[in-house]
């Protein structure tokens, strides 16, 4: 028997959260989903996170509670998530164009989907599947972070290998130990080599 959907879980309805880095989109995915943990069971909840280069991608948030599955192939989702009423996918950016299938998929199993991901890689280009992701959600929000430089609104996400900006042509994922990303406005967000 189905569960009757509310202002918590609501069937068929994609929620979605993107931004750079240190925005704060896995934050706003756990708030939104924590209203379940204090509901005596009444909705389940199961989350996912890609797993690329086998390692885990982690938030920063130390709220987290919910307990996440680490896949390669979105399309685990489905297989996994029958019993849940809520499916949460975080750095939804990772997985491959079948991600929008899958989140379509679970739409029309009723699912309540919410998921946060980075809008644009370090090139300020849009990332893998985020532009049709936000297209089909139906609630949608777009954050920003601060410029580490300036203090400004920041919109971009800045990758850094040795203190330096990196290349255009540099991988999209990053394996080197020597890069870290962090936020900058767009007047402080440097791509050498951008055509």
């Amino acid at each position: 028997m189905k569960k009757e959907g509310n202002y918590f879980v609501r069937p068929g309805v994609i929620e979605g959260f993107a931004g750079p880095m240190m925005s704060g989109k896995t934050g706003k995915l756990i708030q939104r989903v924590d209203p379940l943990r204090w509901m005596n069971g009444r909705f389940s909840y199961m989350g996912f996170k890609p797993r690329v280069d086998d390692r885990n991608f982690n938030s920063r948030s130390e709220r987290d509670f919910i307990k996440w599955n680490y896949i390669k192939k979105p399309e685990e989702i489905i297989s996994i998530s029958k019993e849940y009423d809520l499916i949460a996918i975080d750095e939804i950016q990772f997985f491959g164009k079948n991600i929008v299938d899958v989140v379509l998929e679970l739409q029309k199993q009723e699912k309540n989907i919410i998921f946060s991901g980075l809008d644009l890689d370090f090139r300020g280009e849009p990332f893998g599947s985020m532009p049709e992701l936000m297209a089909i959600a139906n609630e949608f929000e777009k954050l920003h972070s601060v410029c580490t430089k300036c203090g400004d609104p920041a919109y971009y996400t800045q990758r850094l290998i040795n203190g330096e900006p990196a290349h255009y042509n540099s991988p999209l994922i990053s394996i080197e130990g020597e890069s870290e990303y962090t936020a900058r406005c767009f007047r402080h967000h440097e791509v050498p080599g951008k055509p």
